[in-house]
Parts: C-alpha cells; structure tokens; sequence
C-alpha cells in the first residue's frame, strides 16, 4: 500500500513500510499483532497528531483500483465535534485507520476478535491492483478544519449543524405543538418525501426528530424539550488559513 505525505503541518501519517509503523501498533494494540490483526496491517495507516491542538475530526481516504483497474475510493471519519472534549487524538496521540473499519474497531477496543466479514473483505482488497492512503481533512477541537475534503464534510457538517439549531430554536418556541412540530420533521408530506432523502438538512431535523420523540415517548413534552435544549449541535468549523 501506498501513503501520501500529508499535506497538513503537525499531522503525519506513517504506513507499513514506515520503521515506526510496527512499534506504533503495538502500543495502540497493546501487544504485538497478532494473527488476527496481522492479516490486516497491509491495509492499515498509523495517524500521528504532533500539533498543540486535539483533532476532534480526522478523516482518511483510501483509494484502489480493482483487478478490472476500475478505481474507487472511501473515506473513513472518527467525528468528535459534538463532544471535543472527548477527541482522542490528543498532542502526540496516535490512531489506527485500516481500510476495512472492522480492523480499525479492533484496534481501539483492544479486543481478540473480529466478526467473519472482516477476514472476507480483506480478501478483496488483497485482490485490489493498487491502494492508497492518505489525509482527506482534519479539524481541530477549536473548529479549524484543515485538508482537501474530498466528500465535502466541511459544507456538510455546516448544513447539518444549521439545520439542527433551526429545529431546535423551533422546538423551544413551540408551546403546546411540540409533539406536532415533531412529527411533522419525521413524516413529511408525500410530496416532500424524496426531498428528506436528498436534502441534507431535511435529513438533519429528521434524525433529531426521532430522538426527541424518543424522549416525548419516554416523559412526555418537557423531556422532548429538555433534550431540544440540551442538545449539543457539531463545533463550528472554519476553514485554515494554512493547510
């Protein structure tokens, strides 16, 4: 596999021809790899965070060709931007990122065992003529968001972020109707359907409509609203000036 240098100062990127690469896993695995996860290290990325700041968002492409030279690509996030606080990758601190997420959740759980379709989807990257890593963005626990976002996270997020305080504002300010401004975010007109599927920010107030209805389920109106209010929405990203 190969690994691009990434392009973000601070954040490094090492891959399994780096000397680093097999020290590194060993220490987020907490032993040296062993036959479940060795299967699995060709695939696999080690990302290195040595600036001052904790990366709440980290997002890693991988991009193959299949033995029909048909290329396709994927990129795998760990969003923490709700809760930054909580960010893993720390200063200094290290991730495992492998092309099938299965072996990345391995990996952070520190666990023995991975379900059968793992083993299966290494198969076809094994058949893959060419795979190749490398950062898609990051964004620091501050907002700063930093890479060439392939997939557009940085507009998504943004979206999705104004969609739920929007929904949110209109919860708090709908009195004796919330259970109706609820339900009308859930089940929208016919003729709105294919809208939801394809507007992101129609999908965003969907989704918070089912967990306040799950509250309104659970205690009523003032729990639907409580969760309304304390609902915590994604950190605002703003874009660097740098990277």
């Amino acid at each position: 596999m190969k690994t691009v240098a990434s392009g973000i100062a601070g954040v490094y990127l090492m891959g399994p021809a780096d000397e680093a690469f097999a020290g590194a896993v060993a220490a987020l695995y907490g032993q040296a790899p062993d036959a479940v996860l060795r299967p699995a290290l060709p695939f696999a990325v080690i990302v290195l965070n040595d600036t001052p700041r904790a990366i709440a968002l980290l997002g890693v492409r991988f991009d193959m060709l299949n033995p029909q030279a048909k290329a396709y690509s994927v990129v795998h996030y760990a969003d923490t931007l709700r809760h930054p606080e909580t960010a893993a990758l720390q200063p200094g601190a290290m991730r495992f990122v492998c092309a099938e997420p299965l072996y990345t959740d391995l990996v952070l759980r520190q666990a023995r065992e991975v379900p059968a379709r793992g083993p299966m989807n290494l198969e076809s990257l094994r058949k893959a003529l060419q795979v190749r890593a490398s950062i898609d963005c990051v964004a620091w626990d501050d907002g700063e968001f930093a890479g060439p976002d392939s997939l557009a996270a940085f507009e998504r997020f943004g979206v999705e972020r104004e969609a739920e305080l929007a929904f949110v504002e209109e919860v708090l300010a709908a009195g004796g109707a919330v259970e109706r401004v609820i339900l009308k975010a859930i089940q929208p007109k016919a003729s709105d359907a294919a809208a939801v599927q394809q507007d992101r920010a129609l999908m965003a107030r969907k989704v918070l409509a089912k967990r306040l209805q799950e509250a309104l389920a659970a205690g009523g109106t003032e729990a639907a609203v409580e969760r309304a209010r304390s609902h915590r929405v994604r950190v605002k990203l703003r874009r660097s000036q740098t990277g």
